[in-house]
């Protein structure tokens, strides 16, 4: 008798240790098996507390140099600042350093009085002698003045006339950082999901980048062929390094967020937030990334509605929600309605699109401006739902 009992729990056992769970908020990830789940768990913990010096928070506000290790073609370190107002007026400049800082993706973007405008010299190849300290490319030079301040300039053309663009960016909340803020069980549940084999963690090791985000205020000029625009925005700034390899993703929807009036989740008093569902192709196919910050704390978004709800197609649907938590909230809903036409960028040889646009943003009711970023793969960027990829 006891020998049959103990053969009933050796099987339930096992049964629940590779038994799948489903949440019941129908957000992504959900993981794999618990044991399957428990290991990944391991696995992310472990590595985080073996992190390299060039992944430090301290790297945020200069140029990185490529680390040891890490292959050139595919090193990528990019400076982006954004903002948005009320009006419909919206504004993103970025410089993107790749292939060891001999090219450089340039964009300067702004929609002013419902009339948008853009550069026209997108990628350049540096010289030699350019100076690799420096962030600055074609015309547009982003300064730090002091720490939590940035002087942003551009001198060149945008839709063909001439312009001057001089704007100043101010920190105005806490400062999110993936290596020191990304859940890491939000991270292993994404990993518990793909299927494992040797090939499939030498992609994961190889695929290191460092994002730190922070919310701030973006005040300033823009000029285009004689007329003046008065820049009053609130938004975002963005500095990412390490590996970038578009070609390794197949589609991601980032959402920016400043609120009108702040509003409390899980401890904060919140003033911005970013949410950004990804289909990472081989590496996590539904990763939940973003964070939300106040003054001095930041939390990170650990699961997300599946992209695959969102759209499946290479646009920004006019209206959608995101829903998503953070450690210690109940559920929170995004409800975004893009007012604009997109703007496009292309990036790694026209394989890859990205698209931004205006949006009208809500938290939970609390109203706020930002845009919304759609990114995907010129040919596969419309992938599968992930039950008809495969369940791991």
């Amino acid at each position: 008798m006891a020998a049959i009992f103990i053969s009933i729990l050796v099987v339930c056992i096992v049964l629940l240790l590779f038994s799948r769970p489903r949440r019941r908020d129908g957000l992504v990830p959900e993981g794999g098996s618990r044991l399957k789940n428990a290991l990944a768990i391991l696995m992310v913990k472990s590595g985080a507390k073996s992190r390299p010096e060039w992944q430090s928070v301290s790297l945020a506000d200069g140029r990185v140099p490529i680390p040891e290790g890490l292959e050139e073609a595919n090193y990528n370190d990019s400076f982006v600042f954004q903002g948005a107002d009320a009006q419909g007026n919206v504004l993103l400049t970025r410089l993107g350093f790749r292939g060891g800082g001999k090219e450089a993706e340039v964009w300067m973007w702004g929609v002013f009085g419902g009339e948008r405008f853009a550069n026209d010299d997108r990628f350049v190849k540096l010289t030699s002698d350019a100076n690799s300290e420096e962030i600055a490319a074609a015309g547009l030079r982003f300064e730090l003045v002091t720490e939590g301040e940035w002087r942003l300039t551009y001198n060149g053309t945008l839709n063909g006339k001439p312009a001057d663009v001089n704007l100043n960016w101010k920190a105005d909340a806490a400062m999110y950082c993936s290596a020191d803020h990304m859940d890491p069980r939000g991270t292993a549940l994404a990993m518990a999901e793909m299927p494992w084999s040797r090939e499939y963690f030498q992609r994961i090791r190889s695929e290191k980048q460092v994002r730190i985000e922070q919310g701030g205020i973006l005040t300033g000029t823009f000029k285009v062929d004689g007329h003046s625009f008065d820049v009053n925005m609130r938004g975002v700034r963005d500095h990412s390094w390490g590996k970038r390899d578009w070609t390794f993703l197949n589609r991601y929807l980032w959402t920016v967020l400043a609120l009108d009036e702040e509003m409390e989740i899980a401890g904060i008093r919140v003033k911005y937030l970013a949410v950004s569902p990804v289909d990472y192709g081989d590496s996590f196919k539904r990763l939940a990334s973003g964070w939300i910050a106040g003054d001095r704390d930041v939390l990170p978004v650990s699961f997300a509605t599946d992209l695959m709800e969102i759209g499946g197609d290479g646009s920004i649907p006019e209206k959608f929600a995101i829903k998503f938590r953070v450690p210690g909230s109940k559920l929170l809903t995004l409800e975004v309605e893009r007012r604009q036409p997109e703007m496009p960028w292309m990036v790694q040889g026209d394989g890859f699109e990205i698209n931004e646009a205006w949006c009208v943003i809500s938290l939970n009711g609390v109203k706020g401006v930002g845009l919304s970023e759609f990114g995907y793969a010129a040919d596969r960027g419309y992938s599968r739902p992930f039950e008809e990829a495969g369940e791991n």
